[in-house]
């Protein structure tokens, strides 16, 4: 039982990983523009799709597969962001466009590649395939190559936004937009290279997902909650806090599922998430009393 555990919670950690990576474009985008970009999913998954395509008929390695999708997904995000833009949407408006353009790719996807399951394995070569042994514990090859993806994607991004003079603009820009656009912030061109590098992220992850995962056109559907949850508890913006949430996300669904029935693992995801908000209240009621004695009165 100590063994199976283990494996569980390791299995756990390694897909929490590939959910990291994934959630970091959404993360990014909710967190500094206030775009809660759903179609973040769809597009990995149309990553994955175009990954298992391009290796099926081209008969290239998934690796090289990037040099096209990268760019061209980096190009899809600065549309997205430059026609919600153009537009002026509000918050609620870019919610209800991008849930469109979720759906609307899924559609797309099954019209183009059918709802069929497809899957890389069989195109794969054997290194890909065949578990690495640590003791008694298993790992596959793909699994490292997600726990690889998600280092380097949220390390990267990481350096971007606390270490270089564009990411400071960025936090700028989420503080207050118009007062950093007068301290000569452009937060247009800002915006849309935020929006144009999790379109690229979103590519980096779909090669991993067409990698681990049979590919149909509903998988946005089981991501959605992990995806969302781990960047609300992880904080919108921060990208390692999603990364981590994912990881311990998922490693406490494993576990769930060793004793309990797998069908109810989503609900503890939800349940997690409902008391961390639940306790938010609490927590700033505490705060306030700890630094000035009483509690701010609400203004309504």
């Amino acid at each position: 039982m100590t063994i199976a555990l283990a494996q569980t919670l390791l299995n756990g950690m390694l897909l929490g990983c590939l959910f990291g990576a994934i959630a970091l474009g959404l993360t990014m985008k909710w967190g500094h523009l206030g775009v809660p970009d759903f179609f973040h999913l769809s597009l990995t998954l149309l990553g994955a799709y175009v990954t298992y395509s391009m290796v099926t008929t081209l008969l290239v390695s998934p690796f090289l597969v990037l040099l096209v999708t990268i760019p061209a997904f980096f190009l899809i995000g600065v549309a997205v962001q430059w026609f919600l833009h153009a537009i002026k949407a509000e918050p609620f408006t870019c919610l209800l466009i991008t849930f469109a353009l979720f759906i609307v790719t899924e559609s797309t996807i099954s019209l183009i590649w059918s709802p069929d399951l497809l899957s890389l394995r069989s195109w794969l070569a054997d290194g890909f395939t065949e578990s690495i042994w640590i003791g008694p514990l298993a790992i596959s090859p793909i699994d490292l190559m997600a726990l690889g993806a998600a280092a380097l994607l949220v390390g990267a991004t990481w350096f971007l936004l606390y270490r270089t003079r564009w990411g400071r603009a960025v936090q700028a820009m989420r503080l207050d937009g118009p007062v950093a656009e007068t301290f000569g912030v452009k937060i247009v061109p800002l915006a849309l290279v935020l929006s144009g590098l999790a379109g690229a992220s979103a590519a980096v992850a779909g090669t991993v997902v067409a990698l681990k995962m049979p590919l149909t056109p509903g998988l946005p559907l089981q991501w959605i909650g992990i995806v969302v949850v781990s960047s609300l508890l992880g904080g919108l913006g921060r990208p390692v806090g999603a990364l981590i949430a994912a990881v311990v996300l998922m490693m406490i669904q494993n576990a769930w599922s060793l004793w309990f029935p797998p069908e109810w693992a989503p609900a503890v995801t939800y349940g997690l998430l409902f008391g961390y908000l639940a306790f938010q209240p609490i927590a700033r009621y505490v705060r306030e009393r700890l630094t000035t004695g009483v509690p701010r009165e609400s203004h309504v």
